[in-house]
């Protein structure tokens, strides 16, 4: 103890030494567990592995019974949906170019008066988007599908007219890619050899396919509103809505105590007006009033489901 005293300096060295050098090992053992443990996890894992890899696969009744029941609902439920949209798509059916002429008649006479009678304003020379075709007859290649897109886009506007819109200012639809080709012409007959027999290859069709048409119309927001839930809701064919731009007609609010905003109130009856109401108070209404400019491109989507092979 009297050393200590003596040397404070060097008996406080050596304690510390001494603790840091207990510290160290403690940490050391604990490191080395932890090692140990390591090890032995790693070693049983290689070994695990190797007995996988050298192990030869067998069936297993029960899963493969599972894996078969699963291919099968899984078969079931995309031939369901399959079938579900067969029906939403109108169907091509053969028709001639004269035909088709016809039924765009029809179809724009019809359109008309229903507009008439329901108050709808519609463009001059009003025609579906089939402006080419109603004094020239399309080609007899694409007349069945223009049959098939009057009818969508027919729909269309009658559902638009019956949602009591205010007008529809516009109808644009883009042509179809049949249209704009050239018709095939027949091929010359060339001598070939008899062994040697050569099918021209058909270009495969999409699964899944889609027109358009672009439809812009003034309404209110209810008329606006019922029309696209119907749109997006409809059975007979599949539809759409890619595009919607809303626009209100009148883009600056009323003025504040601006007189010619204000809906006055109904005049009291002679003898019941009191002297403190000589001047007649008004209410400016803002909200339910709007009408809307609205444009939409709505997808006329078709589905081309190859045939199933009878087994």
């Amino acid at each position: 103890m009297n050393w200590f005293q003596q040397n404070r300096v060097l008996g406080s060295f050596l304690v510390a030494f001494g603790l840091a050098t207990l510290l160290s090992l403690l940490f050391l053992f604990h490191e080395k567990s932890r090692a140990n443990e390591a090890h032995a996890r790693l070693e049983a894992t290689v070994n695990e592995l190797t007995r996988l890899r050298r192990g030869m696969p067998f069936p297993n009744a029960e899963n493969l019974s599972k894996t078969r029941t699963q291919t099968e609902a899984y078969r079931a439920s995309l031939l369901a949906l399959e079938e579900e949209l067969k029906t939403r798509i109108y169907p091509q059916l053969p028709l001639q170019p004269n035909e088709f002429q016809a039924q765009l008649r029809l179809a724009v006479n019809s359109v008309s008066d229903r507009a008439a009678a329901n108050k709808v304003q519609l463009p001059a020379n009003f025609n579906l988007g089939f402006d080419p075709y109603a004094t020239s007859l399309p080609n007899s290649d694409v007349a069945p599908r223009l049959g098939q897109q009057l009818r969508a886009i027919e729909w269309v506007v009658n559902t638009l007219i019956d949602a009591h819109v205010d007008a529809l200012t516009g109808l644009v639809r883009p042509p179809l890619p049949e249209e704009k080709a050239a018709p095939t012409p027949p091929p010359r007959p060339t001598r070939a050899p008899a062994t040697r027999t050569s099918k021209p290859a058909r270009p495969a069709e999409k699964i899944v396919d889609s027109t358009s048409v672009e439809l812009a119309f003034a309404s209110s927001p209810a008329g606006a509103r019922r029309f696209l839930n119907q749109v997006a809701a409809a059975k007979d064919q599949f539809y759409v809505i890619r595009t919607l731009v809303i626009k209100n007609q009148v883009d600056k609010g009323p003025k504040r105590g601006g007189p010619e905003a204000a809906t006055p109130l109904p005049t009291p009856p002679p003898g019941r007006v009191s002297p403190g109401q000589s001047k007649q108070p008004s209410i400016t209404f803002i909200v339910g009033t709007e009408h809307l400019d609205v444009a939409t491109r709505i997808e006329i989507t078709r589905f081309n489901f190859p045939e199933k092979e009878v087994r």
